[in-house]
């Protein structure tokens, strides 16, 4: 593998909030992953359609945690809401008791949080000791089945999980379905970011098709020409290579439409789901 194509692949791969390309501003690249902005909007959907009316955040001490906090601080004022109490804490905690007393304390009717599953796991237990009724959102990273397995179904009941969810009804996703069940033996929905992952390479191999060589400008400035409409729609590499010949091409993704905004996100759509006796159910989907 040649340095530059090494560094393509790699500074596309960079980062957890946004899958961008090296060079320039954010706002020149591109990314497949939903930033915690449309996940902090999502939560803010999820309020308004449940009637919540006093959240709190709790979050991790990190950008990512920080970012989804903050992204449904700022989407939850934009609806003429306000949120009672925010609190970050810190990783690697055996205890997070007096953190949330002082959320419980300021008495929200839900906590949203920018957590994982290490974090969560001792969040729910306490939470669960404390006898406080408060609802909970989690990130779908966090409210998953090992989660359940961590704490138990009784402590979890209700509580509600926020995660992107994959384009299932486009031919694309049936290729890649197919390729994650034969390597993985499971359905290709349980991994939208693998999902992601899959069109990151192939948008990636596109953009070298149509820039007919591989220099990060070159192929940088392919990526909207590949994915976003016009176009002719195409659903693989070996299909968008063909038409590549033909013309412009709108590459439909696994993950999402993956159609690139100003400033190189794509707005996935997200999955609501309920943890109820244990099983995690999607109840709904929210579009951004």
């Amino acid at each position: 593998m040649t340095t530059t194509r090494r560094r393509l692949i790699e500074g596309f791969g960079a980062g957890a909030a946004v899958l961008a390309l090296p060079t320039g501003l954010r706002a020149q690249s591109v990314g497949t992953q939903s930033a915690e902005t449309y996940r902090g909007r999502a939560f803010a959907e999820v309020c308004v359609k449940e009637g919540f009316k006093r959240p709190a955040t709790m979050a991790f001490n990190n950008a990512s945690g920080i970012g989804n906090a903050d992204g449904f601080k700022k989407a939850w004022e934009a609806k003429g809401g306000k949120v009672v109490a925010a609190v970050v804490y810190e990783p690697s905690q055996t205890s997070y008791r007096s953190e949330l007393q002082k959320v419980l304390d300021a008495k929200p009717d839900v906590i949203v949080t920018g957590s994982y599953l290490a974090d969560t796991t001792i969040l729910m237990r306490e939470w669960y000791q404390s006898g406080e009724a408060t609802k909970w959102i989690l990130p779908g990273w966090a409210g998953n089945p090992d989660l359940v397995k961590a704490v138990g179904a009784e402590v979890l009941e209700g509580v509600i999980s926020v995660d992107s969810v994959s384009n299932v009804n486009a031919p694309s996703f049936k290729f890649y379905d197919d390729a994650y069940r034969k390597a993985m033996g499971q359905p290709g929905s349980s991994n939208v970011y693998a999902a992601m992952t899959w069109d990151m390479v192939i948008t990636l191999a596109l953009a070298i098709e149509a820039a007919g060589k591989v220099d990060t400008d070159s192929v940088k400035a392919m990526i909207r020409t590949v994915a976003n409409p016009p176009g002719q729609k195409v659903y693989s590499f070996a299909e968008g290579k063909a038409a590549l010949k033909q013309g412009k091409i709108n590459y439909e993704g696994a993950s999402s439409v993956l159609d690139f905004d100003e400033y190189g996100d794509v707005t996935p759509e997200f999955g609501v789901s309920f943890i109820e006796k244990g099983k995690i159910n999607q109840h709904y989907v929210v579009k951004i």
